[in-house]
């Protein structure tokens, strides 16, 4: 028969053991398995509890050249002619945009995809440079419609397009 007092024994070793397993000599913990994760925290690595930016994979001035390219490619905010350049982990940004907002949006992708540094060298499209100055009114009507169609921030509400002199109005509900 065993006492109490022998299964705490077992219990306190068992927990100590446990506890010098878990921590080396400054104390930090090296390995805390919690359920659900793939992996468990070790010191050095991200840890999303203590408040760490989270850590720049640091890649080659093609691959980041190229990942900028492809996300400003994907984003629906940024219509514009834009080449990418980079060295040495700094993007250049050289075309012309539509907007200060798809400008802003442009540099922050850059910044986002890896990018030390930006160096914004954009520009605002001049109002001839649009391409909807040489359209016609069907021709405008066309594409604004088009992009309702398809644009996943407009839901399935009938919107009525009329284009006059290249001044488009939309109503509806």
């Amino acid at each position: 028969m065993t006492s109490p007092f022998k299964h705490f024994l077992v219990w306190l070793t068992f927990s100590l053991f446990i506890a010098a397993m878990m921590e080396n000599a400054d104390g930090q913990i090296l390995y805390v398995p919690v359920p659900g994760f793939d992996e468990a925290l070790s010191p050095g690595e991200y840890d999303p509890l203590a408040g760490d930016d989270i850590p720049k994979e640091v890649l080659s001035d093609g691959k980041l050249e190229n990942r900028i390219k492809r996300q400003l490619d994907r984003s629906p905010f940024v219509n514009g002619n834009i080449t990418v350049q980079v060295d040495d982990g700094t993007a250049v940004l050289s075309g012309s945009v539509e907007n200060r907002d798809a400008m802003a949006i442009a540099v922050e992708i850059a910044y986002d995809a890896g990018a030390t540094n930006v160096h914004n060298h954009l520009h605002l499209r001049d109002h001839l440079d649009r391409p909807w100055t040489k359209m016609t009114d069907r021709e405008l009507k066309e594409a604004v419609e088009d992009e309702l169609y398809w644009s996943p921030f407009v839901n399935s509400v009938p919107i009525r397009v009329q284009a006059q002199n290249g001044i488009v109005t939309l109503s509806g509900r």
